[in-house]
């Protein structure tokens, strides 16, 4: 990633399990207790898929002004709430240096129906310019860069199931090239009832088939589908000499990142034939064999995308058969937009303790592939 090192220094995190910054995070994965349950904010009683994972709307309340709140849709304060979480732990200024990166599946729909549903209902006058500029995608980022001061660019990015991974990746090549000091970065979504409904009846969510019960079971013999989740996760990401000269806590190291795609789809199974030079691949080849202790994967249920996670991981890490399956977050959190920050934040705590150099690995359904290196702090 050329002369800068890039460190983490903090995080913030606001998801089903808990929220807070660092010692929160390490506290949610130490219980190690899956957040998914029925499904509260919506009837589900028409459909096959009645589980998730749902932030406490009390918890959300408590982390955001009332006046703000009462401007920003849902997932606006989800995004800022994190942000703001990230910042604090990393105690990081604002600044003409301060970027952002946010990574989202499904952006904010609730405002995109509203404002649709107003026109329908009563024409031209109906269209509310309140709500229109939360229809476009980057209307987290937009928020979110004000709320916390954040003056660098500021770049949304939008993937299915890696959209945090993709964040991460990103927000630490704002930093390799000079465009940014620091970033915060990570990922968002909120549980929306026609997008869950859908899927649902889609058949894209457990339990597909039905074969087994509704549940997420990453890379287990009767995996059928994933669970769905929603809240936001955040990392402050920083070049390191900027990070020691103010004298901030460094938990670990970027070590390297890559991104890609793969030219095949899941359900072909031509994991021999994908070209072996992609960034991923070579990253993976060149530093697992001898230095990573632990791999998370993207792995969450879906039978196609567990299956060929684990087939690229076989090929790439032909020498270490003990990180495949890679671990999963999802059973924990659900599926969301934020699981990859997630999954990098955890990396970050086990580089932090020592346990040796931790790889993230993203793969999406549609062949967007990524890798995270992550290292003890230098």
């Amino acid at each position: 990633m050329g002369d800068r090192r890039i460190v983490v220094t903090g995080v913030g995190t606001l998801n089903a399990s808990t929220a807070g910054g660092r010692e929160a995070l390490v506290g949610a994965l130490a219980l190690n207790h899956s957040a998914i349950g029925p499904v509260r904010a919506f009837d589900v009683t028409a459909l096959t898929s009645r589980l998730a994972a749902e932030v406490d709307d009390a918890t959300l309340a408590s982390l955001i002004d009332r006046d703000a709140a009462r401007r920003l849709s849902r997932i606006c304060r989800l995004t800022l709430a994190a942000c703001v979480l990230a910042v604090r732990d990393a105690e990081l200024p604002s600044g003409s240096g301060l970027g952002l990166v946010v990574g989202t599946e499904y952006g904010d729909f609730t405002s995109s129906r509203d404002f649709a549903h107003g026109f329908l209902r009563r024409g031209p006058g109906g269209l509310s310019p309140m709500l229109f500029p939360n229809t476009v995608m980057n209307t987290m980022a937009a928020v979110a860069a004000i709320g916390i001061g954040a003056k660098a660019p500021s770049v949304t990015v939008n993937q299915a199931t890696l959209a945090g991974d993709l964040a991460v990746v990103r927000g630490t090549r704002l930093i390799a090239d000079g465009r940014a000091t620091a970033v915060v970065a990570g990922g968002v979504d909120e549980l929306f009832q026609e997008v869950y409904q859908r899927l649902s009846e889609m058949g894209t969510l457990s339990p597909m088939g039905s074969r087994a019960p509704e549940g997420c079971r990453p890379f287990a013999a009767d995996h059928n589908g994933p669970v769905l989740g929603e809240g936001a996760t955040f990392l402050v990401l920083e070049e390191l000499e900027a990070a020691r000269a103010r004298g901030a806590r460094v938990m670990a190291e970027i070590v390297d990142t890559a991104w890609g795609n793969v030219p095949a789809a899941p359900h072909t199974g031509r994991v021999a034939r994908i070209d072996d030079r992609s960034p991923v691949a070579r990253l993976i080849r060149a530093q697992a064999p001898e230095n990573v202790a632990r791999c998370y994967g993207a792995g969450n249920g879906d039978p196609a995308l567990d299956d060929w996670e684990r087939a690229l991981l076989g090929r790439d890490l032909d020498a270490r058969a003990d990180l495949v399956p890679p671990r999963s977050l999802a059973p924990l959190f659900g599926q969301h937009g934020g699981l990859g920050a997630l999954r990098v934040g955890a990396a970050a705590l086990d580089a932090e303790r020592r346990l040796g150099s931790v790889l993230v690995h993203g793969i999406a359904r549609g062949g967007c592939r990524t890798a995270v290196l992550v290292g003890p702090a230098p």
